[in-house]
């Protein structure tokens, strides 16, 4: 798998292939650091209160106070691959992705598995292109979200 994100308003490059480094406007960059989640931004995909997709809205709201409740420093970017590039380098502690298609994630995972990330679906099982959500983190915060989500009970139950 490989991964390329470019951003050319913040003339930003990030690059990747299975088991090498993440790359930044072709600078190697050191593995992610693990912390903790009430230390961190957390990047929060799209958002609709009145979603009756796989994650309900009333769902995605349980989740948002939850997660409001340890780390009080959510983030909506309105792009899954922002959010994912942004915890490959450091600068979101992690990211929820509440749907999407391949191309939505595929880059991002990339990137973050790269960078010593941890990216699963939702309820815990490794990141595949058929996925339909994401979660990513360091280790620790990955951790962290998935006891918060698993906590809240399944999307179905809203």
């Amino acid at each position: 798998m490989a991964g390329l994100t470019w951003m050319p308003f913040t003339d930003q490059r990030y690059t990747a292939v299975a088991g090498g480094p993440l790359i930044k406007n072709g600078v190697p960059q050191p593995p992610l650091a693990d912390a903790e989640l009430a230390n961190v931004l957390v990047g929060v995909g799209t958002f609709s209160a009145d979603s009756r997709g796989q994650f309900p809205g009333r769902y995605r709201l349980a989740v948002l106070e939850k997660l409001s409740r340890v780390s009080s420093r959510l983030r909506m970017h309105g792009s899954t691959g922002i959010d994912l590039v942004f915890v490959a380098d450091g600068i979101l502690g992690g990211a929820i992705s509440f749907g999407g298609h391949v191309w939505d994630h595929a880059a991002g995972v990339a990137l973050v598995r790269a960078a010593g990330g941890v990216v699963t679906d939702l309820a815990g099982q490794p990141w595949t292109p058929a996925s339909r959500s994401a979660l990513a983190g360091p280790p620790r915060v990955h951790a962290q979200i998935l006891e918060i989500l698993g906590s809240i009970g399944e999307p179905e139950d809203y």
